[in-house]
């Protein structure tokens, strides 16, 4: 998985407009990665949300004291985790030092979840 993290404060204040003006560069990007068969999925998260604890339910936005946070995902196949870091060196967002990728391996589930009964 590659993680999108941006300045959440400063995209905070830009227009819709604004925030996507690179989407054309994000959409070739992720059409290269499409048509070599390592792209499976990922999508812009918004910026707003709810940061959820034992105690108390925040409004505020997804990370309430983080300058940095996550803004989108891409979901990608690659062989190993440098194949995986050179993909997110090749980001549009990454290469005008916009945004950082954060890249995780999805770990495979460790346990299996019961299926509900109809």
């Amino acid at each position: 998985m590659l993680i999108v993290r941006e300045d959440l404060e400063k995209i905070g204040k830009l227009t819709a407009e604004e925030r996507f003006a690179n989407a054309p560069y994000m959409l070739d990007w992720i059409k290269s990665i499409a048509e070599s068969g390592n792209y499976i999925g990922g999508e812009p998260l918004a910026i707003t949300g709810r940061y959820v604890s034992k105690n108390e339910v925040l409004s505020d936005g997804p990370f309430i004291e983080a300058k940095e946070g996550v803004s989108g995902y891409d979901i990608i196949m690659a062989e190993n985790i440098n194949q995986a870091v050179a993909i997110a060196q090749s980001c549009p967002l990454v290469m005008q030092g916009l945004a950082v990728r954060e890249v995780r391996p999805i770990q495979l589930p460790v346990f299996n979840v019961p299926e509900q009964s109809s």
